[in-house]
């Protein structure tokens, strides 16, 4: 869960290597993605249905966290893509929305599905 104060991040990922490459390091990414799960950095994932990179939801004190973070996602390590970044402050309750209530709430953070 985040922490009180924690931006949120739209990470956009442009595959900079061919599919088959890129696809290589996918077990790697995605061990990767669960280690920022456990550690309440991920609100949302997933590859973009062009194929041509993804799109990571995640929250992170502020924009140098944040690239600290995506440096260490093996995609990035072996340059298979690089990461368009935008942050943002959320709005203030109540006004966050249905997904992010949840995302802050005691029942995200316990993992209750």
């Amino acid at each position: 869960m985040p922490s009180p104060g924690d931006n949120i991040f739209v990470c956009i990922s442009q595959y900079m290597k061919p599919l088959s490459e890129v696809d290589a390091h996918l077990p790697a990414h995605m061990e990767w993605l669960q280690e920022q799960d456990r550690a309440g950095r991920t609100i949302a994932t997933g590859r973009q249905v062009s194929g041509t990179g993804g799109v990571n939801l995640m929250a992170a004190r502020d924009r140098n966290e944040m690239l600290e973070i995506l440096g260490t996602d093996p995609f990035q390590v072996h340059g298979c893509s690089s990461y368009w970044i935008f942050e943002f402050e959320l709005n203030p309750d109540p006004a966050k929305g249905r997904l992010m209530d949840y995302f802050f709430s005691d029942a995200f953070s316990a993992g209750a599905p």
